[in-house]
């Protein structure tokens, strides 16, 4: 539910806000515009902001743009809640997979509907990189076309492909949070708990998604967050074996085996071995996603061979 995906306030990219709103007030808003960055940063709430801000704007309780909030009360607010807003569309992948021809051709028919009161138009596509082939070319017609007040919004992580030719219709807007917003992002997906984190997670290179999904693991294995690190992280894993049915293991597993090894080489005086192991599960990972193999082999794999079992 897209009730589930934003948060009331906007707290980061509030510069980014004022400079969009700003643009649609003097009527100047692009038709398409891709907001591309790392994936779990806030991208998506941006962008329901926006578009409660544009829709809810003669409506009681409107969008507050000194608080930087959406007013839960606002028509337009219940309505996207409910999924029957006459003027919004939204798109995101189905089970997690792609997004399909038929919802494109399901846009088309929204689009052809009339505008209700003299509103704009506005199409959400989330995760537009789960865009195949054939949606992504039904897609682009849909873009080429001139539309009086529509503006399709795409969402897109940055660390995924998105075919050239979308990315072309657009209007790209990157989005990237500093070493304090990025800080601020992640304590609000902790609870304010990254003070407390073990060491092993405090990296520069862990994404806000990631630290999301570590939070929601350890409460749903009762895992107390401040005091695991690690080791204690992947052993709660091995001991489980629900490799195979782990939606945080499919999501992370290589990223916490590559953190291991980087530990162990810049604390185990046989650095060597861990640079070859490095090299050799990064290439064995590399087969698992591109010929799709098996996924639970390539885990024991690594606990055979990170932990000297025989």
């Amino acid at each position: 539910m897209i009730k589930d995906l934003f948060n009331e306030e906007l707290t980061s990219f509030r510069k980014n806000f004022n400079f969009f709103i700003n643009l649609y007030d003097k009527r100047k808003l692009p038709q398409t515009l891709l907001f591309t960055g790392e994936k779990g940063i806030g991208k998506f709430n941006f962008s329901y902001h926006l578009i409660n801000y544009i829709l809810s704007k003669d409506e009681d309780y409107k969008y507050d743009t000194k608080k930087y909030k959406v007013n839960l009360n606002n028509k337009t607010n219940k309505l996207i809640s409910q999924n029957v807003h006459p003027n919004f569309y939204f798109i995101s992948p189905k089970d997690k997979k792609n997004i399909d021809i038929s919802q494109i051709k399901n846009l088309k028919n929204f689009l052809n509907i009339s505008s209700l009161n003299d509103k704009p138009k506005i199409i959400l596509i989330n995760e537009s990189e789960y865009l195949n082939l054939s949606s992504s070319n039904s897609l682009l017609k849909s873009l080429e076309e001139n539309y009086d007040n529509v503006h399709f919004f795409l969402v897109h992580d940055s660390k995924k492909r998105l075919i050239p030719t979308i990315k072309s219709r657009c209007i790209q807007f990157k989005f990237y949070l500093n070493e304090d917003e990025l800080k601020d992002r992640i304590n609000q997906i902790l609870n304010n708990q990254y003070e407390k984190l073990n060491s092993d997670f405090k990296n520069k290179y862990l994404s806000p998604i990631f630290y999301k999904d570590l939070f929601l693991y350890c409460k749903k294995n009762d895992l107390p967050l401040d005091r695991i690190n690690l080791d204690s992280l992947l052993t709660d894993i091995f001991l489980k074996k629900n490799f195979k049915n782990n939606e945080f293991l499919l999501n992370n597993f290589f990223l916490l085996s590559q953190l291991f090894l980087h530990n162990r080489i810049k604390s185990d005086p046989k650095k060597e071995k861990y640079y070859l192991l490095t090299k050799h599960l990064a290439q064995r990972f590399n087969d698992v996603i591109k010929y799709n193999l098996d996924f639970e082999s390539y885990v024991i794999e690594f606990k055979h061979l990170a932990y000297n079992e025989k």
